[in-house]
């Protein structure tokens, strides 16, 4: 894939994380691909696991803005800076029991903003082989 290609491919992932559509998303993977997200929780890998992360995050209402793509010039990498919040539960308290942010007074209605670099390995076909997004507890903001 080109640098273009990749561009589009890594903003093409946003879109379809913000129109909810879980399985359109799953489509971006291979079938054996791997997503590290966040750091110092299990890889995520294959279909069935992409399925499991996604489903449980779209439970939360996950939207996300995504900055202009940068392609590696390696012909295989894209990172891509994005913005997202979605409900404090059901992920936000797996984040607070490890110290990354404070649990909040009312987490019923509270949200969790936070703001990764993603860091997209994908195939000359333009499936995605790895994801990383790498984010700091800095990075982690819970609202309302």
């Amino acid at each position: 894939m080109n640098e273009f290609a990749r561009k589009q491919r890594a903003q093409e992932h946003s879109r379809r994380i913000n129109a909810g559509d879980l399985d359109a998303l799953v489509e971006l993977y291979a079938p054996d691909a791997v997503l590290e997200d966040p750091v110092g929780h299990p890889p995520v890998t294959g279909h069935a696991q992409l399925r499991a992360h996604y489903a449980r995050l779209f439970s939360a209402r996950l939207r996300e803005q995504a900055e202009q793509p940068v392609a590696g010039q390696d012909a295989a990498h894209a990172l891509i800076q994005v913005v997202s919040e979605m409900d404090y539960l059901p992920v936000g308290p797996s984040y607070a029991e490890r110290g990354w942010l404070k649990a909040p007074d009312v987490p019923e209605t509270a949200r969790v903003r936070r703001t990764a670099m993603l860091v997209i390995r994908m195939d000359p076909s333009g499936l995605i082989r790895h994801l990383k997004s790498y984010w700091g507890t800095s990075d982690l903001t819970v609202l309302g």
